[in-house]
């Protein structure tokens, strides 16, 4: 087929459904989840109006006039009898267009939700078991609650899904595409991060096309102008397959751990096939400063879109300030988080960066959309010593010198109460524990917003206790795509300064702005329609921190110095030329 007859094929499930041989549509009636009953029993499945998922008439499941609500509409219900033992149901849908998951309601005698049923753990991803009753949420992952429930199924075992995975099943995503970035067999979209121990470890990852043999990393330490070998170590190497993209649907994704460095040193590195000749030119990368030490990084907001700019903002960035040690992203690094192209773009834009400086970064509601993060778990690398229940590619900490870090995933948090209590639960004992003197959190919903009207308050009184109880100094997020610094707060309130609050800054390093930025009485430096990339730079001796926010043409947007040792606070902001310096308006949040 040709490349319209692909896209207009993509366009529409129901167009793709009907292209599919008897065998695939078989199997995806019956991949999408499955239990056992322990004995027989009535099936039901409630599944949104104009949403129901094309097998239930196949398979035998009748409509009934029942229905209930939740605040993704009206769910109708089919229903089917069973005898004891294994039932399969299919996916939820081939396109976008179901907003929310179908549930599954089971009848049985016996009211003891462990014993009438058994989820098979092999296909059951995110499926949770519940008891059925109005309040009772149809997801396993966020709350949204049956407003009304028919007294056929009140009571009676609830099969709850992730609302994440509505759209596992994508297959029909709007169109097809091709990457202008082709994987080939020598490495590209090199990227390197802070490992368990950052002082001592590091982590690289790469691309190559499938089969290549560039799957080796040599690691040596420049001595009096020569290189002294170290190391040679090869990769483990994962498949990832994207059949949207047409023209490379399959690349490897090549991942290399080296422990044991010396803290605060430059190696050099290169990739290869592990022959005499076959590397790649040599770079540079550097561990973190051992405990105390000074600690330069750069912050920036969402890139999302705008990637060509926001290459040249992160390399002029990098050229300015050639000592960094890290580089931390808050959030929405492409626009659509499992269209590989994005990413394609993306890491073209970075290349000669993230290849030469360790790369921290944070899930934005963009790397979820669809399918979850599901290409974000698949290119970085991060620590791996989040909280236990929750996905620790996602949340983690780092130390680097003087600097604790903390890397959260609000987005998960902002739809899931209990999620967003765990993170608080595990920041609140990294915190503890913790002798790093500046202590900075990432995530990626602002807690105090710059955006005209979003906000999350089940964010601010989950996580700000937290925040406050052991004097977080910067809060570092995106998401509202227009730059922010908020006065020192405390319990949600303007602290007398920077020795009792902390300061909350949202920026944005991509070209999508809101139009303007409300005022709101917590707001110091507010900069609408600005990229900006921050410099954040502690020095332990003086025990002063300073913080700067930059344009890529070098106007100095917002400047602050905290300084433990005196107690003092200074703060500049300069007025971009033609505009006024922002107000501190008072008025009610």
């Amino acid at each position: 087929m040709s490349e319209a007859e692909l896209t207009a094929l993509a366009s529409r499930g129901d167009r793709l459904l009907h292209r599919l041989e008897p065998s695939e549509r078989a199997s995806l009636a019956k991949n999408g989840l499955r239990f056992q009953l322990a004995s027989s029993t009535t099936v039901f499945v409630a599944a949104l109006e104009g949403g129901a998922p094309f097998w239930l008439a196949e398979r035998g499941f009748e409509p009934t006039e029942l229905a209930l609500d939740d605040p993704n509409g009206r769910l109708r219900v089919f229903r089917r009898q069973f005898v004891a033992g294994w039932v399969e149901l299919g996916v939820n849908g081939l396109d976008r267009t179901p907003p929310g998951h179908y549930v599954v309601f089971v009848r049985a005698e016996a009211q003891d939700a462990s014993g009438a049923i058994v989820l098979d753990p092999a296909r059951s991803n995110g499926w949770r078991v519940a008891r059925a009753q109005v309040g009772a949420s149809s997801a396993s992952d966020q709350m949204l609650p049956f407003r009304s429930m028919p007294a056929e199924l009140d009571g009676a075992i609830l099969l709850q899904p992730a609302h994440a995975n509505r759209h596992d099943a994508l297959l029909a995503s709007g169109r097809v595409w091709k990457t202008h970035v082709v994987a080939a067999t020598s490495p590209d979209q090199i990227t390197a991060a802070y490992g368990a121990a950052p002082d001592r470890e590091l982590v690289w990852t790469w691309r190559t096309r499938p089969g290549s043999p560039m799957e080796y990393l040599r690691l040596a330490r420049p001595s009096s102008g020569a290189v002294a070998p170290l190391r040679i170590l090869r990769s483990t190497s994962e498949l990832i397959e994207c059949p949207s993209v047409l023209n490379d649907p399959l690349v490897t994704r090549h991942r290399v751990s080296v422990a044991d460095l010396e803290p605060d040193t430059r190696y050099v590195y290169s990739i290869g096939d592990g022959s005499p000749q076959g590397w790649t030119p040599w770079r540079n990368m550097k561990t973190a400063p051992a405990a105390g030490g000074p600690t330069r990084f750069l912050y920036l907001g969402d890139a999302q879109t705008g990637l060509e700019g926001w290459g040249r903002l992160l390399k002029t960035a990098a050229g300015r300030h050639p000592d960094l040690d890290f580089l931390v992203i808050a959030g929405d690094l492409v626009d659509r988080g499992n269209e590989r192209t994005n990413w394609d773009h993306f890491f073209l834009r970075a290349a000669g960066v993230f290849d030469r400086m360790p790369l921290m970064p944070c899930v934005g509601n963009h790397e979820y959309l669809d399918m979850g993060p599901r290409l974000y778990r698949a290119f970085f690398e991060t620590p791996r010593n989040g909280p236990a229940g929750i996905d620790s590619d996602l949340v983690y900490k780092f130390e680097c010198g003087d600097a604790f870090v903390a890397v959260l995933d609000s987005t998960l948090a902002s739809t899931s109460p209990a999620k967003a209590r765990v993170q608080a639960e595990w920041l609140d004992n990294a915190l503890a524990q913790t002798r790093a003197r500046w202590k900075f959190v990432v995530f990626h919903h602002p807690l105090y917003p710059s955006h005209p009207w979003r906000d999350v308050p089940s964010l601010r009184s989950a996580w700000v206790p937290v925040i406050d109880k052991h004097h977080v100094d910067l809060v570092l997020q995106g998401h509202d795509h227009a730059y922010l610094r908020t006065h020192p707060m405390r319990a949600d309130r303007r602290a007398s300064g920077a020795e009792s609050g902390t300061y909350y800054v949202i920026a944005v390093s991509g070209d999508k702005f809101v139009a303007d930025q409300p005022p709101r009485d917590y707001i110091e430096v507010g900069r609408p329609r600005v990229s900006t990339y921050q410099i954040i730079d502690i020095n332990p001796g003086l025990d002063r921190l300073t913080y700067q926010a930059w344009t890529e043409n070098g106007r100095l947007v917002d400047e602050l110095v905290i300084d433990k040792g005196r107690g003092t606070l200074d703060s500049r902001s300069d007025p971009p030329r033609g505009e006024h310096p922002p107000a501190v308006v008072s008025g009610s949040f």
